[in-house]
């Protein structure tokens, strides 16, 4: 079963409660979570029973090791996710970066006061969360991402949690690296805690589920050859060939999405007309679905102008009957063999 933990904090200063601790501890020991990407996967996928964990921490030194010193003694977790109190805040903030600082402008529990003190001298750290992909459009309620955890215990605690995942190389189900940061959450006169809880509940299946990115690419057609272009020398795909396009932003279509790829990679005002069909590539951390554009373009193209380029190293106009003879980047191939055999 999949494994997760859920910490909040004791009071402090002022506060008779807080709130963190309160919506850690109200999830029961098991929940249901569902595919977040579900429309745009090419299959279904079963929703997955996970166990939870939750750790109630001091605010001090001790309570911002528990957790690191947990993992050090072999704990194994898919995902964890700090929670703590931000009483100046309106909205949620997922926190994915930790800085390499203690600052407080307050005493913690233990009276302990430090000021401008770095904790290891390494450096900042970043979660891996894969937050780029995170379709917040889903979330119950409206969620903001930052990079900016402060300098007091929450940040010390995620700093610690972060540096023993990043020294023991943890993975999660997906072998990926273990997902880890910290929710801040306003005062409970501002949201309540089953708000709140649903809010983890939605950062949690974004967490454990393999993202799903919705690409479109373009088929431009010439005298029975197609547009395609070579991915630049440092990409992941190097040298390898597609139909060019991107991923769609948030509120695209896939033919919104198309018109403006084309003219941010290769400086050209494309129609799109209609989608010619959905190909699915799964990757190790990711999968794709791709969405094939058919597009009109009216003048004249100059492959061998590449000055104006941004992802790609070559253009090439490539015969319909030779598709099969290059080497394509993921379900591109797929497209290939479906042109050759129209």
């Amino acid at each position: 079963m999949v494994k997760v933990l859920l910490t909040g904090f004791q009071p402090f200063a002022q506060h008779q409660t807080n709130i963190s601790w309160q919506v850690a501890k109200s999830f029961p020991n098991s929940i249901t979570l569902s595919d977040p990407w579900a429309n745009n996967r090419g299959k279904q996928i079963d929703d997955l029973k996970v166990s939870v964990d939750s750790i109630e921490l001091s605010v001090d030194l001790s309570g911002s090791k528990v957790v690191s010193e947990l993992l050090n003694n072999g704990g194994k977790y898919d995902a964890i996710i700090h929670i703590g109190l931000a009483e100046k805040s309106l909205l949620p903030r997922i926190e994915r970066v930790a800085k390499d600082i203690i600052d407080m402008r307050i005493e913690d529990n233990s009276g302990r006061k430090i000021v401008s003190t770095v904790i290891t001298g390494n450096g900042d750290l970043s979660s891996n969360i894969q937050h780029k992909y995170w379709v917040l459009e889903n979330f119950s309620d409206e969620v903001i991402f930052s990079e900016d955890a402060g300098e007091f215990l929450c940040n010390e605690t995620l700093y610690r949690t972060l540096d023993t995942i990043h020294q023991l190389q943890l993975k999660d189900k997906n072998a990926r690296e273990l997902p880890c940061f910290f929710l801040h959450l306003p005062l409970e006169l501002n949201y309540s805690i089953s708000r709140c809880q649903e809010i983890v509940v939605n950062c949690l299946a974004h967490m454990l589920f393999l993202p799903v990115i919705e690409v479109s690419a373009a088929l431009i057609e010439n005298d029975n050859s197609f547009l395609i272009a070579k991915r630049s020398e440092g990409d992941d795909f190097a040298n390898k060939w597609e139909f060019p396009g991107g991923k769609l932003e948030s509120g695209e279509t896939p033919l919104t999405a198309i018109e403006r790829e084309i003219m941010e990679e290769l400086t050209l005002e494309v129609r799109a007309i209609n989608n010619v069909g959905t190909w699915y590539h799964q990757l190790t951390d990711k999968e794709i679905c791709l969405h094939l554009i058919k597009c009109q373009y009216d003048g004249i193209i100059d492959v061998e102008n590449t000055d104006s380029l941004t992802a790609h190293s070559q253009l090439m106009w490539h015969p319909k009957n030779e598709l099969l003879d290059i080497e394509w980047i993921g379900s591109d191939r797929q497209i290939a063999q479906f042109l050759q055999l129209k």
